[in-house]
Formats: structure tokens, C-alpha cells, sequence
């Protein structure tokens, strides 16, 4: 696995319920198709250490199963109101599959926090495609950064190229060592 740089200037567009479950290590696993515009045939991880963007584009309640909707609704009743980007989070691609059923996404339940209307929406857009299933082990940053927003981080899009880069010394991994590759062990195991 990656050892994570000094800085780091790309960040990952992600729903902000989704980021809080990898920052209580919650969950493991992301589950993506690509924005609208993003270039190419579908998603495809920009770099291996990445930021996280929270986002509430996309982020609908009706995608997560009733155990994580407690989370959610404090999520978006704690969203910052100064018009500011505000980064707690680093992520490290610790494994990559690409899978065209649900099957492999329900064997992975542990290790997520969507519900079946949400394989089927993903699996019905973009059918040719596949779906990207990225284990991520996280890093909490030792303080929040707040980033100006700019007008070229919108859109739908996954990976945003921040204008100034965030230091990530003294991030801490959300889980430890033996923890996290316990559980990267059987989601090989499950996606294999």
C-alpha cells in the first residue's frame, strides 16, 4: 500500500454520509460508475492517495439501507453553511475490481452502507460500463482544512485538481493496521 505524500491536490467527489462512515471505519468500499463528464469509459482512480470532497450532489437517503439513515440525517443537518470546502479525510485505493453484476456488491454488505435500489439504479446507468469497486483504507487528517470553493470544482464530475494542495502529515489511519487488513483479506476473498 501506498505510503501517503507530503501534500496532496486531488480530491475525490463523494457523498459527505459516505465520507463520515469511512471516517468512524465503517465503511470500506466505494462504489462508482463516473460523473457525466468525467473523461474516458467510466471511473477510473485518477491517483492511488486522494482527498475527499464532500458532496450532497447525488445523496439521497432512499440509497442506504435504515441502519446508516440516523447518520445521514445528522450529516446533512451539520453541513457548512460558510460556502467553504471543508477536508477531514484522505483516502488510499487499497484494492480495485470492476464487476457488471449486483451479486458482488451484496457479498460486500459488510462493508457498505447502499440499499438494492441503489445497485439497481447503478447497474441500470450506463449499462455498459461497469461498476468500480474501490477499497479505500482512510486517514483522518489531524485538523479540518477549509479550502476556498472555486467555480471549476463544480459539476458532475468524480476528481476535482484543487487549486492549493493539503498538507497530510499527521494523518492517522482510521482503522489499524491489523484491522484494516483483516477485513481487505475477505473483501479479496468476496470479490475474487
Amino acid at each position: 500500500m501506498p505510503q501517503l505524500p507530503p501534500d496532496c491536490r486531488l480530491a475525490l467527489k463523494e457523498w459527505a454520509s459516505v465520507i463520515r462512515l469511512l471516517e468512524q471505519g465503517e465503511q470500506l468500499v466505494l462504489v462508482r460508475k463516473g460523473g457525466l463528464i468525467d473523461p474516458g469509459e467510466g471511473f477510473e482512480v485518477r491517483a492511488p492517495v486522494f482527498l475527499f470532497y464532500p458532496t450532497r450532489e447525488h445523496q439521497t437517503v432512499n440509497y442506504l439501507r435504515p441502519r446508516f439513515v440516523p447518520e445521514f440525517e445528522r450529516v446533512v443537518g451539520e453541513w457548512p453553511t460558510d460556502g467553504q470546502l471543508h477536508v477531514r479525510l484522505v483516502g488510499v485505493a487499497a484494492e480495485v475490481a470492476r464487476v457488471h453484476d449486483a451479486d458482488a456488491i451484496r457479498r460486500l454488505e459488510r462493508f457498505h452502507p447502499y440499499n438494492e435500489a441503489f445497485m439497481a439504479q447503478r447497474l441500470r446507468w450506463q449499462p455498459g460500463q461497469p461498476l468500480v469497486l474501490v477499497v479505500v483504507r482512510a486517514y483522518r487528517l489531524p485538523a479540518e482544512r477549509v479550502l476556498a470553493l472555486r467555480p471549476e470544482y463544480a459539476g458532475c464530475k468524480s476528481w476535482v485538481d484543487l487549486v492549493d494542495a493539503v498538507d497530510l502529515s499527521g494523518a492517522e489511519p482510521v482503522l489499524p493496521d491489523e484491522a484494516f487488513n483483516k477485513r481487505l483479506d475477505e473483501i479479496k476473498r468476496l470479490i475474487a
